[in-house]
């Protein structure tokens, strides 16, 4: 009797030793990881801004395939709201406050009594963003028990973090590279009244000088109280694969001729019957949609128009969508 009272307190003695030595651990933690991702920081701010893409990237559904996600009907903003069920118990989370492109906090409840505070915070660096995740909060007296068996919060919590921001980098760079082309066929297309400037570059001198070139367009309409009446396009004048030249006009068109003066220029382009072909992605991937439009044209019968001026049409860009996923360009081939 008296072997099993000994070993009775010892226990005892041993539950208060360890009780108190865990009641002594501070419980207040800080994790987070960083990470630069070659996004521009708005794809990489909307991405994790809603709570439904989080299934794209989420490192918790590697490690458990028994979680399932419910959304609430607000998923991304102030007030979104979601919850989880799987092999470690429930979970749920909801935006609190944002910063857009800068900042996210959100609350995460594990229902163990605390809610830590889940943050997120975007650098824009050039054309890519500085990206850091973390979590921060002070562990309850059973959490810090539980973390404490486990071998500490920030040994099991940190891999996570960084497998998350490995899997969202990898994630939105397949998705920045995802486009499509398709043939629409023969389209009359109307014409109309246009400004516009024209120049010759070297072919990777292109993206720079158009760039410049729409700029100083919008800039005269702009000083001059001028409306665009469609989207901008540019004509292709020469194309010089064997010299590595091109000359080519940005053009944006506006309802009537238009008297300039300077280097702004008015023009008009004709109705005409044309051969469509629609990309949707960057534009680095506009050689290949050229090639495709003419290989069709010419497998469905059709023959370019000697002497005539092919033209792009930007009917999403940059200006209404950063994503070059997203971008819609449409390539107009003027046919007999």
């Amino acid at each position: 009797m008296r072997t099993i009272k000994y070993i009775s307190i010892l226990i005892l003695v041993i539950i208060i030793g360890v009780s108190i030595y865990i009641a002594t651990i501070d419980g207040n933690y800080d994790i987070k990881q960083t990470r630069t991702i070659k996004a521009p920081v708005e794809i990489v701010f909307n991405e994790i801004n809603d709570f439904k893409n989080w299934q794209n990237w989420g490192p918790w559904y590697e490690t458990d395939s028994t979680i399932i996600a419910s959304f609430d009907e607000v998923t991304s903003g102030v007030g979104a709201s979601y919850s989880w069920t799987g092999k470690d118990g429930v979970g749920s989370m909801k935006t609190i406050s944002l910063i857009p492109n800068k900042e996210l906090i959100q609350q995460i409840d594990f229902g163990t009594g605390s809610t830590p505070e889940v943050y997120w915070q975007l650098n824009k660096v050039d054309n890519e963003t500085e990206i850091t995740w973390g979590m921060k909060g002070k562990s309850s007296f059973g959490e810090k028990a539980y973390w404490l068996y486990k071998g500490g919060i920030e040994k099991n919590m940190t891999p996570m973090y960084t497998r998350g921001l490995e899997l969202l980098d990898s994630y939105l760079q397949k998705e920045m590279v995802k486009y499509s082309i398709e043939s629409k066929g023969i389209v009359d297309y109307g014409g109309g009244f246009y400004l516009y400037q024209t120049t010759s570059s070297k072919m990777e001198e292109l993206d720079e000088k158009m760039g410049k070139m729409f700029s100083a367009i919008l800039t005269y309409m702009n000083k001059n109280s001028l409306e665009p009446s469609g989207k901008p396009f540019s004509i292709n004048h020469k194309w010089d694969e064997e010299n590595n030249t091109t000359m080519f006009s940005t053009c944006i068109p506006v309802k009537e001729r238009i008297i300039t003066s300077g280097d702004v220029l008015t023009g008009f382009l004709k109705p005409q019957k044309t051969f469509k072909t629609i990309l949707k992605g960057d534009y680095k991937f506009l050689y290949e949609a050229w090639e495709s439009a003419y290989k069709n044209l010419i497998e469905q019968g059709f023959t370019e128009i000697e002497g005539s001026e092919p033209f792009e049409v930007y009917t999403v860009s940059t200006h209404e969508n950063i994503n070059p996923a997203e971008w819609i360009t449409e390539i107009y081939i003027p046919v007999n």
